[in-house]
């Protein structure tokens, strides 16, 4: 395998990624400067990345002192042409003076050295009972949808997914039979234009390991369809969740982690009947590191965080899989 690369500066945290012109990507992710964590976009190559490609963008919602935000997966206008030329639409989360709740949900869609609108993403009260929604977590947008998870105040083990589509501005929370804890990371549009989407995630499956997922769905009837649990190396013993997802001719690369603080390497095909493939699997961990996370994939290439012993703070990282 491929020696790893440093990505982005010290302390600066790759979360997602989407093509843009050229050979040029959108990284998305946050920065940790003197305690405070600032929401990062990142426009130029992958690798090496230019450190005048990274703007620190601040979420600007009416009454609201913004003290902390990070981004997660963005949508490009190369994927989504309804974004305009030049354009991103990014999801994540922020925190701000005097809230009631832990972490709100943001979108900004505009330019990525800034200056577009930025809207809040909650899940409503009156979608969970009239409860009190604790963290809403924007991870992933793609087309007209938003995957992210959510929990509720004073509620232990309340977290569960969410979709939210932008075009009919509808919430769709879900589970799966005889699952809990599901939180939803990653989506892919299967087309432009598409109403049919993979999303990819965790959850439990009443055996109290977290499963990576990988399910389809479709954005006009609203129902899911060909759900695949999957475990490490097929070991259900083994804790996997799937962070990032990205098409190949034949299926998917996914990016995600396991027992042991793994970063994994996973593709998968599409058969003929739309079910998913088993999984061939690559794990991977930067040299010298204490813990190295998978947090997103572009074509065969996997993305995320490590941390070495002895050295303060983390470094992002890429590194090319051959599966």
């Amino acid at each position: 395998m491929a020696n790893g690369s440093t990505i982005l500066g010290p302390n600066q945290l790759v979360t997602g990624v989407r093509g843009w012109a050229g050979s040029d990507v959108v990284l998305t992710g946050s920065s940790v400067s003197d305690g405070v964590t600032s929401a990062l976009l990142y426009l130029g190559p992958l690798y090496p990345t230019d450190s005048s490609g990274i703007c620190l963008l601040t979420p600007e919602i009416p009454g609201q002192d913004v003290i902390s935000a990070t981004f997660y997966g963005p949508d490009t206008y190369v994927f989504n042409p309804g974004l305009g030329e030049g354009n991103v639409r990014v999801v994540g989360s922020y925190q701000y003076d005097g809230s009631g709740v832990l972490n709100c949900g943001m979108v900004y869609q505009g330019p990525p050295q800034g200056g577009g609108g930025w809207s809040p993403l909650d899940v409503p009260s009156s979608d969970v009972g009239g409860q009190t929604v604790w963290n809403t977590i924007a991870h992933s947008t793609m087309g007209d949808l938003v995957v992210g998870n959510y929990d509720l105040l004073g509620v232990p083990l309340s977290g569960n997914a969410f979709i939210y589509d932008i075009a009919k501005q509808s919430w769709r929370l879900f589970d799966f039979p005889g699952c809990s804890l599901t939180t939803a990371y990653g989506i892919w549009q299967n087309g432009i234009g598409s109403s049919h989407y993979t999303i990819v995630g965790g959850t439990r499956d009443g055996h109290g390991i977290n499963k990576g997922f990988v399910v389809a769905y479709d954005s006009g009837t609203r129902a899911f369809s060909h759900l695949k649990l999957y475990s490490y190396l097929n070991q259900p013993q083994l804790v996997t969740h799937f962070e990032g997802i990205v098409a190949t001719p034949k299926g998917f690369n996914l990016a995600g982690g396991s027992t042991g603080s793994l970063a994994l390497f996973a593709s998968i095909e599409v058969n003929p009947d739309g079910s998913f493939s088993d999984a061939t699997w690559v794990p991977y961990s930067f040299t010298g590191s204490t813990i190295t996370t998978g947090n997103s994939i572009y074509d065969n290439v996997l993305m995320g965080i490590y941390a070495e012993a002895g050295v303060a703070g983390v470094q992002s990282y890429v590194v090319p899989i051959e599966s």
